[in-house]
């Protein structure tokens, strides 16, 4: 029995808190939602500004943003073609190929003796841009 109201005044204990909680929250969603109330019709003047404010996250669901998203977008997918056409030319040239295992083999030398900025300013891309028929 002792178990049982000790159990009841932990849950009564818990209610008192949620209902507690719940009266805040509501108490400042009401004054909250009165800041966004228009006030009287011959107070309100119409200001237009040549200047944007910064919206935050509603700024995410504007053109000018959309616009912005997909040109990084388009520009990480032609850097990623580019970077695809070299391995290609470069898996069909012999010559490229040597080249590419050397810098890899003074990469990872670099990496092993603990030398990780030098390792980093090793290319292994060459920033051509490679004509390949069929793919460009």
């Amino acid at each position: 029995n002792t178990k049982q109201t000790y159990s009841h005044y932990l849950l009564l204990k818990y209610l008192i808190k949620m209902k507690f909680i719940a009266s805040v929250v509501a108490a400042v969603a009401v004054q909250s939602a009165s800041a966004f109330v228009a006030g009287p019709q011959c107070q309100r003047t119409i200001v237009s500004s040549s200047t944007q404010q910064s919206m935050g996250l509603f700024d995410f669901f504007s053109e000018d943003a959309r616009k912005e998203r997909e040109a990084r977008k388009q520009a990480e997918v032609e850097e990623q073609e580019q970077m695809q056409r070299e391995i290609i030319a470069r898996r069909s040239n012999p010559k490229k190929m040597e080249e590419y295992e050397a810098k890899v083999r003074v990469r990872r030398a670099l990496r092993m003796s603990g030398d990780d900025d030098a390792a980093d300013s090793i290319d292994i891309y060459s920033g051509e841009d490679e004509k390949i028929v069929g793919l460009n």
